[in-house]
């Protein structure tokens, strides 16, 4: 199974590509950010969001993509930015006929570290060390990209476990 995790944002979108290989070890494929400068036109980046992670999913053919859920912020309008490139990276996945799984911040920072509430560091320190890379990975948002990957190969491992149990 190969999940390609999109953690968004409207100045860098990370991705990562995770894959659960014949052993059920965990393997990275790629990883990296897609950086917009703020000058550039929201709709201008939306495209770039689009146009890139379409090419990614083109190129790596993942069987899902997987994203975080809106958080609430204190920022109404940084939310709505940060929904709007959610939106694009749902888009070029849909628009490949690829499914979207969601996940929250705790459910992602439970399935990296075993703790909901862990710091960034802890986070991109784990994924480095399940994915057995000898730095992490940068940008910060394609270490978070790759966490995001790691949940859903994870969570879809332990629905298969479930599955067939009953």
């Amino acid at each position: 199974m190969r999940v390609l995790g999109i953690d968004c944002g409207t100045e860098c979108t990370g991705y990562g590509l995770v894959e659960l290989d014949a052993k059920h070890e965990l393997c990275c494929i790629a990883f990296g950010g897609i950086t917009m400068s703020r000058q550039t036109p929201m709709a201008e980046r939306l495209c770039t969001i689009f146009d890139k992670l379409s090419q990614i999913i083109e190129h790596y053919k993942p069987d899902q993509v997987a994203i975080e859920e809106v958080f609430y912020s204190v920022n109404a309008k940084s939310a709505l930015k940060l929904g709007q490139a959610r939106g694009v990276a749902m888009l070029a996945a849909a628009s490949q006929g690829v499914p979207v799984t969601e996940y929250s911040p705790l459910s992602i920072k439970s399935a990296v570290v075993g703790y909901g509430k862990a710091e960034k560091e802890q986070v991109q320190m784990m994924v480095a060390r399940l994915l057995r890379l000898e730095q992490t990975p940068q940008p910060a948002d394609a270490a978070d990209a790759l966490a995001i990957a790691i949940c859903d190969l994870h969570t879809s491992a332990t629905l298969h476990r479930q599955a067939a149990g009953q």
